[in-house]
């Protein structure tokens, strides 16, 4: 029970921090500097579920701590494997990766039921804008905007639940999206009796993972951080134990177990492959040279595509530098001069076409913010 004492109190601090977030206005502007490097554009509803999650996860990883829960689960009759949190490390990371691609995949099939090309940021404007891309995905966090509608009454401003997405999001999200909390308990699994440096860092990028999973998708800072993390205790733990070792405060009888476990650690390390160390790095490295290919291969750095449907009001765009326009039915094509910041652009034009057209679409440029 000894953990159980050093993990609830800080875990209830979180959850607590995030409750006031939600109810009071004007603290997440204090924190937003320091959230959104890692949250990859800290809004108030990411900042809340970062906390509340955070301190859940980390109260949920003292259930094995409980040494007759513990001793009640290794006597269960099931498979040794099932008994071993790395498997669930796995576990998590395996499905995880397998949701992002996916939603990936999806991004790319509601383009093509749309007519557009899989290199576009698509603006949803009714009721309230919500935006999609391969390279920033809210696909799952609509479905999870339209849970989040049906369990809660009131909504503060600043929170986006991405529910109008949901209208044109296909159905195999809503199959995928119960992954996400089997992904979860994996992680929670994953968590038990780990050492407390390990413990804390898999917890705080299993948060992350979720969080960026349904806010930014596979190429989001969430997202990545998370599968950094995972990997990082799964290829690296031993390392994380042994500062665990060294900045806790044990008897002579635990430093000399430490030593023993330590040498064994050591001649094991000994016989695994170098790359196998340095493969949580690699792999970040990867994420990240994928993430600018796919960017700078779909960038349209000539001009601006934009696709608008059913616009009832293509004076709203006279404001910009037009180089051409086509109408096809209910679908209008605007190409406009690549003068402008992708970003503003995108901004701007959710201002311009609000309650004026049902969403349109941005060919995306890298390029711009160079």
């Amino acid at each position: 029970m000894k953990k159980i004492n050093k993990y609830i109190p800080f875990g209830i601090i979180l959850i607590i921090f995030g409750t006031l977030l939600f109810f009071l206005s004007g603290i997440d502007q204090f924190i937003r500097p320091f959230a959104q490097p890692i949250l990859m554009g800290s809004s108030k509803g990411k900042d809340i579920l970062f906390f509340v999650v955070f301190g859940i996860t980390i109260i949920l990883s003292t259930i094995g701590d409980n040494d007759k829960i513990y001793s009640y689960f290794m006597n269960l009759n099931i498979p040794k494997i099932l008994k071993d949190n790395d498997f669930y490390l796995k576990l998590s990371l395996t499905l995880f990766l397998f949701t992002a691609i996916m939603g990936l995949v999806v991004e790319v099939y509601l383009r093509s039921t749309l007519g557009l090309d899989w290199n576009t940021i698509l603006v949803i404007m009714n009721p309230s804008m919500t935006s999609t891309s391969i390279l920033h995905s809210h696909l799952y966090k609509a479905i999870f905007g339209i849970i989040l509608g049906g369990i809660l009454t009131y909504i503060p401003a600043g929170i986006h639940t991405g529910s109008s997405l949901s209208a044109y999001t296909p159905s195999l999200i809503y199959v995928l999206f119960i992954l996400i909390p089997i992904i979860y308990i994996a992680m929670v699994m994953s968590l038990q009796r780990r050492k407390w440096l390990s413990r804390i860092l898999l917890a705080f990028t299993s948060t992350l993972g979720i969080i960026g999973i349904m806010d930014g998708g596979l190429f989001g800072t969430p997202a990545v951080g998370g599968i950094y993390g995972m990997l990082i205790i799964l290829f690296n733990g031993n390392i994380l134990d042994g500062f665990s070792d060294l900045l806790s405060r044990r008897d002579e009888r635990d430093i000399v177990k430490s030593e023993i476990s330590d040498k064994v650690s050591r001649n094991k390390e000994s016989k695994i492959r170098l790359f196998k160390k340095f493969l949580p790095h690699i792999a970040l490295i990867l994420i990240i040279v994928l993430r600018f290919s796919i960017a700078f291969y779909g960038a349209c750095p000539d001009s601006y595509e934009v696709n608008i449907y059913n616009t009832h009001d293509i004076d709203a765009l006279n404001q910009y530098d037009t180089l051409n326009l086509t109408e096809h039915q209910n679908k209008t094509t605007v190409y406009l001069s690549n003068e402008y910041n992708e970003m503003e652009l995108l901004n701007n034009l959710a201002v311009s076409l609000d309650g004026k057209c049902d969403w349109y679409s941005l060919s995306w440029n890298i390029y711009s913010y160079l």
